[in-house]
């Protein structure tokens, strides 16, 4: 029996193309959806556009638009409240199990140390690096160098924090966050208050405080919520 030729799966392509547009706001919300355009920019047939606007749809990243079709989903400030306060406890969580890992590998990389072979990546040069790329970020002002230096510190801490699951869930969130922080971060005010509070989550974790880190990062959570809320409710 000889091997299947891999192809290429054009469904998942096209979900993330589709995807990244909507994430990067390239495609706003409230925008019409139309397959045959969709399909066209892609440069692939409508069945793979379909069955990609079905998984965006079960994200919650498209909604119907009566007969007209479907749209991107509106930024609904209520859902943003509601997923910060489920982001604030797995953030909590994330930042207890990462700091007590943490402890954990400092043990092994003495080991490793004195045994004489190369250590582990040193976490808390990734967390000054991390911090350090917020803060030039924030000093440039570019939405995109904002939004992904802000992804890149949290993401950090759920991957640290060695529970898959916490990826996982957070996976999920992430697209409706990613969205709305675009509008927060137009403007200026707070942004470098923003990075102070992950400069004192990221010294409560290497510090080896798990209440304190745990405290700090769902605090973090829960009043970006607020803010985000606020911002996005102003009419």
């Amino acid at each position: 029996m000889d091997a299947l030729a891999s192809k290429p799966d054009l469904t998942a392509q096209a979900h993330h193309a589709i995807r990244e547009a909507i994430m990067a706001m390239d495609l706003a919300p409230g925008t019409p959806l139309a397959q045959e355009d969709l399909a066209e920019r892609l440069g692939v047939s409508r069945q793979p556009v379909s069955h990609a606007l079905v998984l965006l749809r079960r994200e919650g990243l498209v909604v119907d638009r009566g007969r007209k079709g479907q749209m991107v989903a509106p930024i609904d400030p209520d859902r943003l409240l509601a997923l910060y306060q489920v982001r604030g406890a797995i953030d909590r969580l994330a930042a207890r199990l990462a700091t007590a890992r943490l402890a954990t590998d400092r043990l092994a990389t003495d080991r490793l140390a004195t045994a004489g072979r190369d250590p582990v990546e040193n976490p808390a040069k990734r967390f000054e690096r991390l911090i350090e790329d917020g803060r030039e970020a924030c000093a440039g002002g570019e939405i995109d160098a904002l939004v992904k230096a802000d992804l890149a510190f949290h993401q950090a801490i759920h991957a640290l924090s060695g529970n898959d699951e916490i990826e996982r869930t957070a996976a999920g969130f992430w697209p409706h966050m990613v969205r709305s922080m675009r509008v927060v971060l137009e403007d200026s005010k707070g942004r470098d208050a923003i990075w102070d509070e992950h400069a004192a989550i990221a010294e409560a974790i290497l510090s080896g405080d798990p209440a304190k880190a745990g405290s700090l990062a769902a605090d973090h959570a829960e009043r970006t919520g607020e803010l985000t809320h606020q911002r996005l409710s102003r009419p």
